[in-house]
């Protein structure tokens, strides 16, 4: 596997240091980018169990990036928009939409 470029290498075309969440009747799906290449996460179910990974990313091109997990799986996110305080996103091919927080005082 390719290490993560650098998030300097193309602008990303993410939020940068705000919380995104996916939005979802059952699922729990928030990131957080941040500058030196890594993706703070929270994943699992609504009212079940959760898990907090530290994921690294990797930028293909202003509307397409790559997430790489610990065991090597990669996710591509492509398409990626932002509307006012909503981020569009086909996430291996399947739409998704996520609100995008405001930073932590």
């Amino acid at each position: 596997m390719n290490a993560p470029m650098p998030a300097t290498a193309l602008p990303l075309p993410l939020p940068m240091d705000l919380p995104i969440a996916l939005v979802s009747d059952t699922l729990v799906n928030s990131f957080c980018f941040r500058a030196n290449g890594q993706v703070t996460a929270t994943i699992g179910t609504k009212n079940g169990p959760l898990a907090g990974p530290l994921y690294r990313y990797r930028v293909l091109s202003q509307d397409s990036i790559e997430i790489i997990r610990s065991d090597a799986h990669v996710e591509r996110w492509t398409g990626i928009r932002v509307e006012g305080a909503l981020l569009h996103v086909q996430r291996d091919g399947r739409s998704a939409t996520f609100t995008i927080g405001r930073p932590a005082p």
